[in-house]
């Protein structure tokens, strides 16, 4: 009879303890696998929602200004040699080392204009550029928001050409209306809108209207950057610029950085620390869970040296026969062995195969969108590696005491 028979024929006689012994490494297991992918699909998603959220860098005018303001609430403070970004430093934008990680540079003119007696924010910006930024925007139904690509020079090498978009038939006149702006003025799209800055004035077409954000947009009336310079009497002026890198795990504070040397009038921040906290948040439950996954399979490896003992103290007489009949200490540790690789294999996948199922059905509760269901085959071959050599190492004991069972005084007891 093999060696490998004999292991699996005593794991078929005692059942009971084996299920047991592997529950014990299976939820260990199971539970580092659930923290492992959890936490990695919570960061991914954190960057896929900041790279939805369009801007991760965002550049505004150096000012030596004292802020006054707590709670949201603002009162005067002391300002002096404040300062505004001229638009021909945004092309310096573009020279920075980081450039071909730049998707979208949308620079922006706010201001305040009267609607009907009353005053609204305006931006003035490109407004195509807005739409690409804002990923999330959507339009009332009668808006006249039809994209169109071309093709121009790029701001990085202009002997080669890129493709930009831009809103067919746009009109320096058309505007957009956030959602409040339009339902407090009556406004639709198609409709005409009297602004007024000063003594400067004028009719605007109501290209469209903004479904509901939840946001500032919802309160402003946005419109092409020229003619905002003009009616503002701002011409070439920028009062912050949004940029958006090319993809979510782009270095945005390096980036920050080379914008700050390249504008020496602008001051640009990364968007990305908002969520740093979150995502030490994340970090700090992965230690937690890799601690806790730990405990149990320490828990485990214990559960798995006094099984292990006990089924060397009840095979005594088999043990005492088998080294009778001329099998050498190094076959029974053998059989030891084999019997803990076996049971922590299946642990170890079992556990796995929980794990991943678990972080899945997690997934509703640690965000909005579910996560997909994620087979990492590196985990998979970690966790039965690792389930093994753990089994292994709590079996060396017992697998010394079989192996020096005296033959002679265990056949006195047959």
């Amino acid at each position: 009879m093999k060696l490998k028979e004999i292991a699996f024929n005593n794991l078929k006689r005692r059942k009971s303890k084996m299920v047991f012994l592997i529950l014990s490494i299976m939820i260990g297991v199971a539970t580092i696998i659930t923290i492992l992918n959890t936490t990695e699909q919570a960061q991914m998603d954190i960057e896929t929602k900041l790279d939805e959220f369009g801007a991760n860098i965002m550049i505004v005018p150096k000012s030596n200004t004292l802020s006054m303001s707590y709670g949201g609430i603002s009162i005067p403070g002391a300002q002096y040699d404040v300062r505004e970004i001229s638009e021909s430093e945004l092309k310096n934008i573009w020279t920075i080392n980081d450039n071909q990680n730049l998707s979208i540079v949308s620079a922006k003119l706010l201001g305040a204009v009267d609607i009907e007696s009353e005053s609204a924010m305006m931006i003035g910006a490109n407004l195509a550029t807005e739409i690409r930024l804002k990923k999330w925007w959507q339009f009332q139904e009668g808006s006249e928001i039809e994209m169109v690509r071309s093709e121009e020079p790029s701001p990085i090498d202009p002997t080669r050409m890129m493709t930009v978009t831009a809103i067919k038939d746009f009109k320096p006149t058309d505007i957009i209306l956030g959602s409040r702006v339009a339902a407090k003025f009556n406004k639709n799209p198609g409709s005409t809108v009297n602004l007024k800055y000063n003594n400067t004035k004028g009719n605007y077409y109501v290209r469209g209207v903004l479904e509901e954000t939840g946001s500032q947009d919802d309160s402003v009336i946005f419109m092409d950057l020229a003619t905002a310079q003009g009616m503002l009497n701002k011409d070439a002026k920028i009062t912050l610029v949004e940029v958006a890198a090319l993809c979510a795990g782009c270095p945005v504070e390096e980036m920050a950085r080379q914008i700050n040397a390249a504008l020496p009038n602008g001051q640009a921040t990364p968007i990305k620390q908002v969520v740093a906290s979150k995502m030490q948040t994340i970090g700090q439950l992965k230690n937690f869970g890799l601690l806790l996954g730990a405990i149990i399979l320490v828990i485990g490896s214990f559960i798995v040296f006094t099984t292990m003992m006990g089924s060397v103290n009840e095979r005594t007489r088999e043990i005492g026969i088998f080294r009778a009949i001329g099998f050498r200490r190094s076959h029974i540790m053998k059989i030891i062995f084999l019997e803990a690789a076996v049971v922590c294999l299946v642990a170890g996948l079992s556990g796995f195969i929980l794990g991943t199922l678990a972080s899945f059905g997690l997934s509703g509760w640690i965000s909005e969108s579910r996560f997909t269901l994620m087979v990492n085959p590196l985990y998979a071959g970690a966790s039965m590696v690792f389930a093994v050599i753990l089994g292994i190492l709590a079996s060396i004991y017992p697998a010394k005491k079989a192996a020096d069972i005296d033959p002679t005084e265990a056949l006195r007891h047959i």
